[in-house]
């Protein structure tokens, strides 16, 4: 490694740090303060959602611009204007630990459904909170919020694996996204996300450095129609819905040469 290459390292290892410093404070300190104030301004709940998510998203937003200026990665959106319009079911592949950090920074209306134990992190706790994000521990209550959800016309973002991806190993996704989909009647509205080179994934610590900025995209596919997954009982349906899904999401991670 030369001196240049080893000083770029060096300084993305500490910028890398400093960054997931940064949200890792305000992820604590924030909530605490933007919580009473948002309380404290006229409107209804539903106002007061509206806004935390728009505060969560600008947050989000500001991380991701961040990082970038920082020159620990870059990020470019492809289609992101398939993401201007109401009640969508966004499901994306889940390459990175920031996945949903930027997905929400595209996304100023956001709901999203995480993993419960996502709870338990105190940097991510205060924003689920906040958003009103919904938690996959709700069981037959998931459902219901799901479908309020996309009838008020928010963005709904479910990451249908369930956890970060394995390189290497088969994408492999939960029924519950396609059960959404079919239960609610809404079209999938699929994001690619691609990680170049590979970082924090499930084989990646933060301070596995790569040689070089990652850089992150986000492909907006056409929407998914759900109507040939309707002519039978649900639950079937969501099952082959599923199987459909995996099979579009590992064709187009082959496409980016996984």
């Amino acid at each position: 490694m030369t001196a240049w290459k080893h000083l770029n390292y060096l300084w993305r290892l500490v910028a890398t740090a400093f960054c997931f410093v940064v949200f890792g404070v305000g992820g604590v300190l924030v909530p605490l303060v933007a919580t009473p104030v948002l309380y404290l301004l006229p409107g209804t709940a539903a106002d007061r959602q509206r806004r935390s998510r728009r505060l969560v998203h600008w947050l989000f937003r500001g991380f991701a611009h961040l990082m970038q200026g920082l020159g620990v990665m870059t990020w470019q959106v492809n289609g992101i204007e398939k993401l201007n319009r109401q009640g969508l079911l966004v499901l994306a592949n889940h390459p990175t630990l920031i996945d949903v950090v930027l997905l929400v920074a595209l996304l100023p209306n956001a709901n999203c459904i995480v993993k419960s134990r996502l709870l338990n992190n105190p940097a991510m706790r205060g924003f689920i909170a906040l958003a009103g994000y919904i938690t996959n521990d709700r069981g037959s209550t998931l459902l219901e919020q799901a479908a309020s959800s996309l009838a008020a016309g928010d963005v709904l973002v479910i990451f249908p694996e369930g956890t970060r991806t394995r390189e290497g190993a088969p994408i492999l996704l939960q029924r519950g996204a396609a059960n959404i989909a079919v239960r609610c009647q809404v079209p999938v509205t699929p994001v690619i996300i691609h990680c170049s080179p590979p970082t924090l994934s499930k084989q990646h610590r933060w301070y596995h450095i790569p040689e070089r900025p990652f850089a992150m995209t986000f492909s907006v596919r056409d929407d998914i129609a759900i109507t040939p997954f309707l002519d039978c009982p649900a639950p079937l349906g969501a099952r082959h819905l599923t199987d459909s899904l995996e099979h579009f999401f590992t064709e187009e991670r082959h496409c980016h040469g996984h």
